[in-house]
């Protein structure tokens, strides 16, 4: 569903991203990790257009080089931020892909879709007007999520899906993402920091360092490894050879 062909991406003099190569199977849930500054927001933005790579080839769901407008069927973005629309209620930010992409659904039928991808993500049927400025970070998230899943793309993309959150409610949205990728049978890719949602979310895991995929292997053998930049990154140790501010 999603094949990235030797990227190359610099900015300037920067080289961010020198030779990224790597598949996602249907049906697969990808974790990519890396330190910041990595390259990982990069990657996320060749897959999804929003950048192009100077070098090298983006598949996704069968489109070459997709830009933005054709892979909005295809895809769902749950943001870092959740990145709600402020004036709209949430409603209306779940079903904004349904009234304003090429279907065009209309008002009554887009709120009842809305109202139930919000109770999937367990929202009350009473919050579907409220305001996301009323809402906590956790039930933002969750808004963010029901949004990416509207309109049951097969793909989707989770950038940092727990950020911001305690450990309790980063477990309830790791949770979510991986009962509703195995319900949708859908091709996954996560960006993150979080050992948890590596350990609860991932099928297979690849880490991004020095420019390159350094790292591929499944969430088991990636907890299981001695490989010293690998396992430096996962236990979070200030020694070792990733090099480190001190």
């Amino acid at each position: 569903m999603i094949r990235a062909q030797d990227i190359h991406k610099a900015f300037g003099p920067k080289r961010v991203l020198t030779g990224v190569s790597f598949e996602v199977a249907r049906g697969e849930s990808l974790v990519v990790i890396g330190g910041s500054g990595t390259g990982k927001s990069v990657l996320l933005k060749c897959l999804l257009g929003l950048e192009s790579p100077d070098r090298g080839e983006v598949m996704i769901a069968g489109l070459t080089r997709p830009r933005p407008h054709e892979l909005a069927a295809h895809v769902g973005m749950l943001f870092q931020g959740a990145a709600l629309f402020d004036s709209l209620p949430v409603w209306q930010n779940v079903a904004f892909r349904l009234m304003r992409g090429p279907a065009r659904m209309a008002r009554a039928p887009a709120r009842e879709a809305a109202l139930e991808k919000l109770a999937r993500v367990g929202m009350a049927p009473e919050s579907a007007d409220l305001y996301p400025a009323e809402l906590s970070g956790g039930m933002q998230k969750r808004v963010g999520l029901a949004r990416a899943i509207a309109g049951e793309p097969p793909i989707l993309f989770f950038d940092e899906p727990t950020a911001g959150l305690d450990p309790i409610l980063a477990a309830v949205i790791n949770a979510l993402i991986r009962e509703i990728v195995t319900e949708m049978g859908a091709t996954a890719v996560t960006i993150t920091h979080d050992m948890r949602t590596l350990r609860d979310v991932a099928d297979r895991v690849a880490m991004l360092h020095e420019g390159r995929l350094y790292w591929q292997g499944t969430a088991a053998e990636a907890l299981a490894s001695d490989d010293p930049v690998l396992t430096q990154f996962i236990q979070g140790r200030i020694d070792g050879p990733i090099p480190t501010l001190r």
